[in-house]
Protein backbone atom coordinates (compact mmCIF):
# COMPACT_ATOMS: atom_id res chain seq x y z
CA UNK A 1 0.00 0.00 0.00
CA UNK A 2 1.17 3.37 -1.10
CA UNK A 3 1.93 5.49 1.89
CA UNK A 4 0.72 8.77 0.29
CA UNK A 5 -3.07 7.20 0.59
CA UNK A 6 -2.38 6.98 4.37
CA UNK A 7 -1.69 11.26 4.35
CA UNK A 8 -4.82 12.77 5.63
CA UNK A 9 -3.63 15.97 5.79
CA UNK A 10 -1.98 18.11 3.22
CA UNK A 11 1.21 19.44 3.78
CA UNK A 12 1.34 23.20 4.54
CA UNK A 13 -2.41 23.23 4.89
CA UNK A 14 -3.24 25.05 7.85
CA UNK A 15 -5.86 22.92 9.43
CA UNK A 16 -6.95 23.06 12.95
CA UNK A 17 -6.66 19.37 13.71
CA UNK A 18 -6.69 17.70 17.19
CA UNK A 19 -9.70 18.22 18.39
CA UNK A 20 -12.54 16.04 20.55
CA UNK A 21 -15.40 17.48 22.06
CA UNK A 22 -17.18 15.16 24.67
CA UNK A 23 -20.16 15.52 27.16
CA UNK A 24 -21.14 13.03 29.56
CA UNK A 25 -24.19 13.28 32.12
CA UNK A 26 -23.77 11.66 35.34
CA UNK A 27 -27.11 9.57 36.88
CA UNK A 28 -27.84 8.04 40.14
CA UNK A 29 -30.93 5.90 40.37
CA UNK A 30 -33.13 6.47 43.49
CA UNK A 31 -32.54 4.18 46.34
CA UNK A 32 -29.82 2.30 45.52
CA UNK A 33 -26.14 2.79 47.15
CA UNK A 34 -23.69 4.32 44.79
CA UNK A 35 -21.50 1.84 42.68
CA UNK A 36 -18.34 2.17 45.28
CA UNK A 37 -20.85 1.12 48.04
CA UNK A 38 -23.47 -1.33 46.39
CA UNK A 39 -23.73 -4.62 46.88
CA UNK A 40 -23.25 -7.43 43.90
CA UNK A 41 -27.14 -7.61 44.46
CA UNK A 42 -28.03 -3.91 43.66
CA UNK A 43 -25.68 -4.24 40.59
CA UNK A 44 -27.64 -6.96 39.24
CA UNK A 45 -30.47 -4.93 40.02
CA UNK A 46 -29.33 -1.96 38.20
CA UNK A 47 -27.60 -4.45 35.13
CA UNK A 48 -31.53 -5.44 34.73
CA UNK A 49 -33.33 -2.38 34.89
CA UNK A 50 -30.77 -1.02 31.72
CA UNK A 51 -30.96 -4.08 30.18
CA UNK A 52 -34.99 -3.49 30.21
CA UNK A 53 -34.53 -0.05 28.57
CA UNK A 54 -31.60 -1.53 26.22
CA UNK A 55 -34.28 -4.63 24.78
CA UNK A 56 -37.13 -2.03 24.49
CA UNK A 57 -35.35 1.30 23.02
CA UNK A 58 -32.31 0.77 22.54
CA UNK A 59 -31.69 -2.49 20.38
CA UNK A 60 -34.18 -1.62 17.47
CA UNK A 61 -31.90 1.41 16.97
CA UNK A 62 -28.67 -0.55 16.66
CA UNK A 63 -27.11 -0.29 20.10
CA UNK A 64 -24.99 -3.16 21.17
CA UNK A 65 -24.98 -3.86 25.31
CA UNK A 66 -21.24 -5.29 26.40
CA UNK A 67 -20.30 -6.57 29.72
CA UNK A 68 -16.89 -5.30 29.98
CA UNK A 69 -15.06 -7.94 31.85
CA UNK A 70 -16.05 -10.52 29.47
CA UNK A 71 -14.32 -8.98 26.38
CA UNK A 72 -10.73 -9.29 25.38
CA UNK A 73 -8.03 -6.53 26.37
CA UNK A 74 -7.45 -5.36 22.85
CA UNK A 75 -11.53 -5.07 22.16
CA UNK A 76 -11.33 -2.91 25.78
CA UNK A 77 -8.57 -0.44 23.57
CA UNK A 78 -10.73 -0.26 21.17
CA UNK A 79 -13.26 1.22 22.83
CA UNK A 80 -10.98 3.42 24.42
CA UNK A 81 -9.24 5.23 21.77
CA UNK A 82 -13.09 5.57 20.75
CA UNK A 83 -13.74 7.39 23.63
CA UNK A 84 -16.57 4.80 24.38
CA UNK A 85 -14.34 4.15 28.43
CA UNK A 86 -11.87 5.89 30.09
CA UNK A 87 -9.02 5.19 31.47
CA UNK A 88 -10.55 3.74 34.61
CA UNK A 89 -12.65 1.08 32.58
CA UNK A 90 -10.16 0.00 30.68
CA UNK A 91 -7.71 -0.60 33.37
CA UNK A 92 -10.47 -2.22 35.99
CA UNK A 93 -13.56 -3.63 33.86
CA UNK A 94 -15.24 -5.60 36.68
CA UNK A 95 -18.66 -5.34 37.26
CA UNK A 96 -18.89 -2.82 34.35
CA UNK A 97 -21.51 -2.26 31.14
CA UNK A 98 -21.45 -0.30 27.61
CA UNK A 99 -24.34 0.40 25.43
CA UNK A 100 -23.55 1.99 22.73
CA UNK A 101 -24.04 2.81 18.68
CA UNK A 102 -21.52 4.39 17.15
CA UNK A 103 -19.81 7.38 19.26
CA UNK A 104 -22.44 7.73 21.69
CA UNK A 105 -23.87 5.33 24.80
CA UNK A 106 -24.27 4.61 28.31
CA UNK A 107 -21.46 3.41 30.50
CA UNK A 108 -23.18 1.47 33.49
CA UNK A 109 -21.78 1.37 37.07
CA UNK A 110 -18.44 3.09 37.15
CA UNK A 111 -18.26 5.97 39.60
CA UNK A 112 -22.18 6.69 39.03
CA UNK A 113 -24.81 4.17 38.22
CA UNK A 114 -24.34 5.64 34.68
CA UNK A 115 -22.88 7.97 32.34
CA UNK A 116 -24.57 8.91 29.62
CA UNK A 117 -22.43 10.67 26.60
CA UNK A 118 -21.15 11.20 23.48
CA UNK A 119 -18.14 12.28 22.00
CA UNK A 120 -16.86 13.21 18.17
CA UNK A 121 -13.61 14.84 16.36
CA UNK A 122 -13.87 18.08 16.16
CA UNK A 123 -14.88 21.44 17.57
CA UNK A 124 -19.09 20.97 18.29
CA UNK A 125 -20.00 20.69 21.99
CA UNK A 126 -23.64 21.63 20.91
CA UNK A 127 -24.09 18.53 18.89
CA UNK A 128 -22.43 16.42 21.44
CA UNK A 129 -24.71 17.90 23.95
CA UNK A 130 -28.04 17.41 22.06
CA UNK A 131 -27.04 13.74 21.48
CA UNK A 132 -26.40 13.07 25.51
CA UNK A 133 -29.51 15.11 26.27
CA UNK A 134 -31.75 13.09 23.95
CA UNK A 135 -30.49 10.10 25.14
CA UNK A 136 -30.81 11.35 29.35
CA UNK A 137 -34.42 11.99 28.12
CA UNK A 138 -35.38 8.35 26.95
CA UNK A 139 -33.83 6.99 30.13
CA UNK A 140 -34.81 8.98 32.50
CA UNK A 141 -38.79 8.43 31.45
CA UNK A 142 -38.46 5.04 32.54
CA UNK A 143 -36.05 5.06 35.54
CA UNK A 144 -36.42 7.60 38.68
CA UNK A 145 -32.91 9.21 38.92
CA UNK A 146 -31.67 10.31 42.72
CA UNK A 147 -32.59 14.19 42.09
CA UNK A 148 -33.58 17.25 44.85
CA UNK A 149 -34.86 20.06 43.59
CA UNK A 150 -32.16 22.07 45.90
CA UNK A 151 -29.27 20.32 44.91
CA UNK A 152 -30.04 18.90 41.48
CA UNK A 153 -28.64 15.02 40.00
CA UNK A 154 -27.25 13.42 43.13
CA UNK A 155 -23.80 12.37 42.19
CA UNK A 156 -20.60 10.75 43.42
CA UNK A 157 -18.72 13.20 43.06
CA UNK A 158 -19.16 16.73 44.70
CA UNK A 159 -18.01 18.18 41.34
CA UNK A 160 -20.84 16.78 39.23
CA UNK A 161 -23.69 17.52 42.19
CA UNK A 162 -26.24 20.19 39.93
CA UNK A 163 -26.65 19.11 36.43
CA UNK A 164 -24.18 15.79 36.47
CA UNK A 165 -22.72 17.20 33.75
CA UNK A 166 -19.14 17.02 32.68
CA UNK A 167 -18.13 18.94 28.98
CA UNK A 168 -14.25 17.96 28.14
CA UNK A 169 -12.30 19.11 24.85
CA UNK A 170 -9.36 18.17 24.03
CA UNK A 171 -7.07 20.02 21.90
CA UNK A 172 -3.58 19.58 20.60
CA UNK A 173 -1.88 23.24 21.20
CA UNK A 174 2.14 22.72 20.00
CA UNK A 175 2.42 26.70 18.71
CA UNK A 176 1.40 27.68 21.08
CA UNK A 177 3.23 25.34 23.63
CA UNK A 178 6.69 26.07 21.97
CA UNK A 179 5.61 30.51 22.15
CA UNK A 180 5.09 30.36 25.75
CA UNK A 181 7.28 27.04 27.04
CA UNK A 182 4.97 24.35 27.87
CA UNK A 183 4.80 25.07 31.69
CA UNK A 184 4.40 28.45 31.41
CA UNK A 185 1.57 27.82 29.04
CA UNK A 186 -0.15 25.22 31.80
CA UNK A 187 0.33 27.63 34.88
CA UNK A 188 -1.39 30.31 32.47
CA UNK A 189 -4.15 27.95 31.51
CA UNK A 190 -4.83 26.49 35.27
CA UNK A 191 -5.53 30.02 36.71
CA UNK A 192 -8.84 29.87 34.41
CA UNK A 193 -11.63 28.33 35.75
CA UNK A 194 -11.23 24.89 34.23
CA UNK A 195 -9.61 21.87 34.67
CA UNK A 196 -6.45 21.19 32.60
CA UNK A 197 -5.04 17.99 32.52
CA UNK A 198 -3.55 15.66 29.88
CA UNK A 199 -5.14 13.64 26.87
CA UNK A 200 -4.58 10.63 29.89
CA UNK A 201 -6.64 12.53 32.16
CA UNK A 202 -4.26 13.05 34.46
CA UNK A 203 -1.38 15.64 35.81
CA UNK A 204 1.10 16.84 32.93
CA UNK A 205 1.01 17.19 29.60
CA UNK A 206 1.83 14.86 26.98
CA UNK A 207 1.88 15.63 22.88
CA UNK A 208 1.14 19.03 23.57
CA UNK A 209 -3.16 17.60 24.11
CA UNK A 210 -4.70 19.63 26.57
CA UNK A 211 -8.06 18.27 28.48
CA UNK A 212 -9.86 21.00 29.59
CA UNK A 213 -13.47 20.52 31.50
CA UNK A 214 -15.50 22.53 33.83
CA UNK A 215 -14.86 22.30 36.97
CA UNK A 216 -18.32 22.77 38.77
CA UNK A 217 -22.32 22.46 37.66
CA UNK A 218 -24.15 23.28 40.63
CA UNK A 219 -25.39 26.74 40.31
CA UNK A 220 -25.36 26.57 36.85
CA UNK A 221 -27.73 25.02 33.34
CA UNK A 222 -26.43 23.01 30.90
CA UNK A 223 -26.16 25.60 28.36
CA UNK A 224 -24.24 27.93 30.26
CA UNK A 225 -21.77 25.79 30.97
CA UNK A 226 -21.37 24.62 27.37
CA UNK A 227 -21.21 28.52 26.52
CA UNK A 228 -18.03 29.28 29.32
CA UNK A 229 -15.94 26.16 27.77
CA UNK A 230 -17.09 26.93 23.63
CA UNK A 231 -15.77 30.93 24.38
CA UNK A 232 -12.90 29.33 25.60
CA UNK A 233 -12.22 26.80 23.48
CA UNK A 234 -12.19 29.35 20.32
CA UNK A 235 -10.02 31.45 21.46
CA UNK A 236 -7.96 29.35 22.14
CA UNK A 237 -7.70 27.64 18.73
CA UNK A 238 -8.23 31.63 17.17
CA UNK A 239 -4.46 31.72 18.80
CA UNK A 240 -3.17 28.28 17.35
CA UNK A 241 -3.93 29.03 14.28
CA UNK A 242 -1.99 32.78 14.54
CA UNK A 243 1.09 30.93 16.07
CA UNK A 244 1.00 28.22 13.45
CA UNK A 245 0.40 30.91 10.58
CA UNK A 246 3.37 32.79 12.26
CA UNK A 247 5.45 29.60 12.24
CA UNK A 248 4.86 28.70 8.86
CA UNK A 249 5.36 32.34 7.68
CA UNK A 250 8.99 33.02 9.34
CA UNK A 251 11.89 30.93 7.85
CA UNK A 252 13.42 31.58 11.53
CA UNK A 253 11.13 29.60 13.26
CA UNK A 254 10.49 26.83 9.93
CA UNK A 255 14.14 25.96 10.91
CA UNK A 256 14.06 26.09 14.78
CA UNK A 257 10.97 23.64 14.49
CA UNK A 258 12.95 21.50 11.92
CA UNK A 259 15.94 21.49 13.84
CA UNK A 260 13.97 20.49 17.10
CA UNK A 261 12.19 17.32 15.56
CA UNK A 262 15.37 16.32 13.95
CA UNK A 263 17.17 16.25 16.92
CA UNK A 264 14.43 14.60 18.81
CA UNK A 265 14.22 12.13 16.36
CA UNK A 266 17.70 10.97 16.57
CA UNK A 267 17.59 11.33 20.09
CA UNK A 268 14.51 8.27 20.26
CA UNK A 269 16.46 6.76 17.69
CA UNK A 270 19.62 6.41 19.23
CA UNK A 271 18.08 5.72 23.21
CA UNK A 272 16.92 2.68 25.15
CA UNK A 273 15.44 4.61 27.56
CA UNK A 274 12.61 7.28 26.62
CA UNK A 275 9.25 8.29 28.39
CA UNK A 276 5.69 8.11 26.81
CA UNK A 277 6.14 11.95 26.81
CA UNK A 278 9.20 11.87 25.55
CA UNK A 279 7.68 10.18 21.83
CA UNK A 280 4.32 11.90 22.04
CA UNK A 281 6.22 15.14 22.28
CA UNK A 282 8.23 14.15 18.99
CA UNK A 283 4.92 13.24 16.99
CA UNK A 284 3.15 16.39 18.25
CA UNK A 285 6.08 18.75 17.18
CA UNK A 286 6.56 16.65 13.99
CA UNK A 287 2.95 16.27 13.25
CA UNK A 288 3.16 20.42 13.48
CA UNK A 289 5.91 20.41 11.12
CA UNK A 290 4.15 18.34 8.75
CA UNK A 291 1.03 20.66 8.73
CA UNK A 292 3.05 23.89 8.42
CA UNK A 293 4.38 22.49 5.17
CA UNK A 294 8.21 21.90 6.82
CA UNK A 295 7.78 18.34 6.17
CA UNK A 296 6.18 16.15 3.21
CA UNK A 297 6.17 12.67 2.02
CA UNK A 298 9.51 14.02 -0.58
CA UNK A 299 10.86 16.60 2.22
CA UNK A 300 12.39 16.40 5.29
CA UNK A 301 11.35 13.82 7.80
CA UNK A 302 8.59 11.61 6.41
CA UNK A 303 6.70 8.65 7.29
CA UNK A 304 8.85 6.53 6.31
CA UNK A 305 11.74 7.73 8.45
CA UNK A 306 8.93 8.13 11.24
CA UNK A 307 7.76 4.44 11.14
CA UNK A 308 11.20 3.51 11.47
CA UNK A 309 12.12 5.42 14.49
CA UNK A 310 8.92 4.12 15.92
CA UNK A 311 8.99 0.65 15.30
CA UNK A 312 12.60 0.30 17.48
CA UNK A 313 10.57 2.23 20.07
CA UNK A 314 7.78 -0.17 20.01
CA UNK A 315 9.48 -3.38 19.75
CA UNK A 316 7.00 -6.42 21.29
CA UNK A 317 4.84 -3.64 23.02
CA UNK A 318 1.72 -3.64 21.51
CA UNK A 319 -0.12 -1.91 23.61
CA UNK A 320 2.01 1.47 23.52
CA UNK A 321 1.77 0.76 19.69
CA UNK A 322 -1.78 1.34 19.96
CA UNK A 323 -1.10 4.49 22.00
CA UNK A 324 1.10 5.77 19.42
CA UNK A 325 -1.01 5.05 16.23
CA UNK A 326 -4.09 6.69 18.47
CA UNK A 327 -2.32 9.81 18.76
CA UNK A 328 -1.45 9.76 15.07
CA UNK A 329 -4.92 9.31 14.38
CA UNK A 330 -6.03 11.84 16.62
CA UNK A 331 -3.19 14.59 15.28
CA UNK A 332 -4.78 13.53 11.65
CA UNK A 333 -1.97 13.10 10.01
CA UNK A 334 -2.44 10.07 8.55
CA UNK A 335 -6.00 8.05 8.62
CA UNK A 336 -6.54 5.48 11.62
CA UNK A 337 -8.01 2.84 9.76
CA UNK A 338 -4.85 2.15 7.41
CA UNK A 339 -2.36 2.22 10.05
CA UNK A 340 -1.33 -1.44 10.92
CA UNK A 341 -1.02 -1.70 6.75
CA UNK A 342 1.79 0.99 6.80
Amino acid sequence: MSLFHLIHVIPGKLEMTGITSRVSLARNLEGIPFPASASSIWIDDLKQRLEKIYQHYLAPKKYRFVQLDAISHQSLEDFFFQNLIPRGVLENPSGRFLIYSKNRGILVNYHDHISVFSAVAGFDLDCVYRDVEKLDNLVEQNLDYAFRSDWGYLTSSPERLGTGMDVSLYIHLPALSLLYGEDRFTQWLRDKEFHVKNCQNENGIIGHIYHFSNRFTLGFSEWQILDSLKKFGMTLIKWEKQVRCTLKNSQTRRMELEENVMMKGKQLFRSDNHTMKDVFDFLSLWALAWQCGIFSPLQGLNFIEVKKILNKIWGTNLSFKRECLYILRFFRVISGEDLYDV
